[in-house]
């Protein structure tokens, strides 16, 4: 009987195999030969591992470090962390090679097929930079700037895409999709609806919202609308919502105050400290709170961190030293 080997599998089958690995041994795996690093770098290979349910969730977190790192001279300086949530392992990227320097301090990220996209705007040279960390190859790796679209708003990511929100004045707004498979940017048809001045874009189903409203809580400065697009019919529709039936936090704008669960309230970690700012942050069935502390006599501020699970208790998670302890200016979720 002929001995069979895995170079004889058919590329479906190895594709499988490989779906199966986790994401720490996905990079071992990269460097075995060339057909498995190409394999893997494929959106047949993230696909078929999201349709199994072995991807991992990674929370990444663009952070101004307390102390600037080695050699630079710029008055903004960032670095990116990431969390594994199950594991509770923080680690570091590499910096962006050579482009560190020239940040902005709008620069955000995003998250599209498993991988990170850092987006910061031109406000020296009239560009949109757009920078890609692949989990795969362990590598940086520069898309194709956009020319004089700043400055950009939220920043949200979908299947293969990118797309960011420009304020272009006078409550005009555009909305531009970057293609990672083509490294193009195309500007998505306008909508005749007038926006405040920084609405708030997301992903809802297979849909674009771009939320807008109020911008005092309770004065309607603005109507309380959406503009949603669908990718596949390239058209956009208004809805509109009725804050007597929802949450102010549907409001992009309009909430002024933000209400911490009574059981966050209560740990000992908020004794003597005042709440400046809260984001969440969804991972599956768990969530993760990140919130701003100012010490009521210091006033200097903490970062913390807890982790609330589905039957809604918190853990506070500790970064394992002060390097991943910085303020979180952008964060999202990396399924890789």
């Amino acid at each position: 009987m002929e001995e069979q080997t895995i170079d004889s599998l058919t590329e479906d089958l190895v594709l499988q195999c490989l779906a199966r690995l986790h994401y720490k041994d996905i990079i071992s795996a990269s460097w075995v030969c060339r057909k498995w690093r190409r394999l893997l770098q494929t959106r047949h290979f993230y696909r078929i591992r999201k349709q199994l349910g072995y991807t991992n969730q990674l929370v990444c977190f663009l952070q101004h470090p307390r102390s600037p790192p080695p050699g630079s001279k710029s008055v903004f300086n960032f670095v990116i962390n990431v969390l594994d949530p199950i594991s509770r392992e923080w680690n570091r990227l590499p910096p962006v090679p050579i482009f560190i320097n020239g940040f902005s301090v709008s620069t955000q990220i995003a998250s599209s097929d498993g991988k990170l996209v850092v987006i910061c705007d031109g406000h020296d040279d009239l560009a949109t930079s757009l920078f890609v960390w692949d989990f795969v190859t362990q590598r940086w790796w520069k898309g194709k700037d956009l020319r004089s679209v700043w400055p950009f708003f939220f920043v949200v990511g979908f299947d293969s895409q990118i797309f960011i929100g420009v304020y272009k004045g006078n409550k005009s707004n555009s909305i531009w999709a970057y293609d990672m498979r083509k490294d193009e940017w195309t500007e998505l048809p306008q909508f005749s609806q007038k926006l405040s001045q920084f609405p708030e874009l997301q992903i809802i189903g297979d849909e674009l919202w771009v939320l807008n409203g109020c911008m005092i809580k309770h004065i309607f400065l603005y109507e309380h609308t959406a503009a949603v697009y669908h990718p596949q019919t390239g058209k956009w529709r208004l809805v509109e919502w009725d804050l007597e039936q929802t949450n102010d936090s549907s409001c992009p704008n309009c909430c002024t105050t933000f209400e911490l669960d009574e059981s966050l309230k209560e740990l000992p970690e908020f004794n003597s400290k005042f709440i400046a700012q809260f984001s969440r942050l969804q991972l599956g069935a768990q969530s993760l709170v990140m919130v701003k502390a100012i010490h009521r006599s210091s006033y200097c501020w903490e970062q913390l961190f807890f982790m609330r699970s589905q039957d809604g208790n918190f853990e506070r998670i500790q970064p394992v030293s002060s390097e991943f302890a910085g303020f979180v200016g952008s964060s999202c979720c990396v399924e890789f």
